[in-house]
């Protein structure tokens, strides 16, 4: 923790114009991408840049196509559906900034390195990025999210399929692509604890001052000690059970944006913690117990192939529960469904967990 940052926690008060401004940007910013996804949406646009994209494929015309936005969350990307049927569903991402341009060539460079049609291990077919709208174009995959998993007590088939998808990780870990410049471990991981967002955390909640101060020394200890010098894997960057959908023989993966060269204890950190906060917030009284089969069945499966990703797991998997737990600090209390207290007691427990992994 910086000086600056202990000066402050003591006594910080509530920086209430920063927050509004950040509020007032992102829902301004999602108002400007239903703006333009208006032009997306339209018959006119659908045939002559979509229709002309999908070939033979296409049996009907563009004022069959059912559009519509399905995401957009005040973060820089709006996702629309384009249906035409059910065989030919078209998804676009929207973007606000370059970034869809790079997303565009890193599952190019995937779909044509083998995570495609042909293979059990795919990721969406590219379709086009069209720079005049920064509108990214990919067919739609096919099977059921991982997600589903939870909608019901089915621990044998739940197991397999969480397998399937440690395998899908495993595989794109040893592809021998590097696409964009590597991320470094330490610099991936203390800006979860920003001096300016932690004050306004404790600004919030001052009673949790003295924990947060506490956590923040023993993560920042546990981060120096990763290596600089280790071999970084392509890594997709927000590796999540809603981002996995499994077919008969196939497993497809989506949202690839923020895939780039890394520790692939990140995306091992990123699933098992989303896992288990999502299992929570189902208030299913056996989800936790599956979420904790269902860790045990990917970590197995993927640490079979990869056992070096297990070196830095608990770092990664510590620091983004402190992360996850500064936001729910930072939150108001009538925002969050569960029990406040369950909640942080959650988030404590999984540090803990984290922090004595592989010790």
């Amino acid at each position: 923790m910086t000086a600056a940052l202990q000066e402050h926690l003591p006594s910080i008060q509530a920086p209430i114009a920063r927050s509004i401004s950040f509020e007032h940007g992102a829902s301004g910013l999602k108002r400007a991408l239903t703006l333009r996804a208006q032009t997306l949406t339209s018959v006119e646009f659908i045939k002559s840049r979509l229709c002309p994209l999908l070939g033979s494929r296409l049996s009907g015309t563009a004022s069959d196509c059912e559009a519509k936005i399905v995401r957009n969350t005040g973060t820089g990307r709006l996702t629309i559906r384009y249906v035409f049927d059910r065989d030919v569903v078209v998804f676009g991402k929207l973007f606000h900034d370059d970034l869809g341009c790079r997303s565009f060539r890193v599952n190019e460079a995937l779909w044509e390195y083998g995570f495609n049609d042909a293979g059990r291990y795919r990721v969406p077919e590219p379709l086009a990025y069209f720079p005049d709208h920064a509108l990214l174009l990919m067919l739609g995959v096919k099977g059921t999210p991982l997600s589903a998993s939870f909608d019901g007590d089915c621990s044998v088939d739940m197991i397999s399929r969480f397998q399937e998808a440690a395998e899908w990780l495993a595989a794109l870990h040893l592809a021998t692509l590097r696409i964009g410049s590597p991320e470094l471990g330490s610099d991936a991981l203390r800006h979860h604890w920003a001096e300016d967002h932690v004050i306004k955390v404790v600004a919030r909640r001052p009673d949790k001052a003295n924990m947060i101060r506490d956590l923040i020394k023993i993560l920042g200890q546990r981060v120096a000690t990763l290596r600089s010098d280790r071999d970084y894997v392509l890594t997709h960057g927000r590796y999540n059970h809603d981002h996995v959908f499994l077919g008969a023989n196939t497993t497809s993966v989506i949202d690839l944006d923020r895939c780039r060269p890394s520790d692939p204890a990140k995306d091992l950190a990123e699933f098992i913690l989303t896992l288990r906060l999502f299992a929570f917030h189902t208030g299913a009284r056996h989800s936790m117990e599956l979420a904790g089969l269902a860790t045990s069945a990917f970590l197995s499966s993927y640490l079979a192939r990869l056992p070096q990703a297990a070196d830095n797991l608990g770092c990664y998997w510590a620091t983004f529960a402190f992360h996850r737990l500064l936001r729910c600090l930072g939150q108001s209390r009538h925002k969050c469904n569960a029990n406040w207290e369950d909640l942080e007691k959650l988030h404590l427990q999984e540090i803990n967990t984290a922090l004595e992994y592989g010790r």
